[in-house]
């Protein structure tokens, strides 16, 4: 029996602050852990020992249009940690039509994304940072 999956951008839902965020460039979303999540080492002899990193940081890029609302909201956030040192908020990454999740309790804007200015519409990229990335890639429902 051949299989048909289907995957609609508009069924993906981030949520930050508890906004959800709209206006998406074509790039969309990417997420990455820091670290790997097992570490390996070969002996002389043959024997390999795992180590488990433990590091859970990560990565949440989000890229909007220049046009979208969404960066206001975002550019507030990242002014009021820049001013305070104190502005943390969760995120949350769903895709509504699959099993994809990814969740950060303690997230934050790294910087204020590259901005530049053409005759067509540019994207914003923002860089999200996370000291703890629960990630759960599921693929289609």
């Amino acid at each position: 029996m051949n299989q048909v999956d289907t995957l609609d951008p508009k069924d993906v839902t981030v949520i930050v602050a508890g906004k959800i965020i709209s206006g998406f460039a074509q790039d969309m979303i990417s997420i990455e852990r820091e670290s790997n999540q097992v570490e390996d080492e070969v002996g002389a002899d043959g024997d390999v020992a795992r180590r488990v990193t433990n590091d859970r940081r990560g990565t949440i890029t989000i890229t909007l249009l220049q046009t979208s609302r969404s960066n206001l909201f975002l550019s507030t956030l990242a002014v009021a940690d820049e001013l305070s040192g104190r502005s943390v908020y969760p995120v949350v990454i769903k895709d509504q039509r699959g099993n994809d999740l990814h969740v950060a309790a303690t997230a934050w804007i790294r910087k204020m994304p590259r901005t530049a200015y053409r005759a067509g519409v540019e994207s914003r990229a923002w860089e999200i940072r996370t000291n703890y990335l629960n990630m759960f890639v599921g693929g289609a429902a």
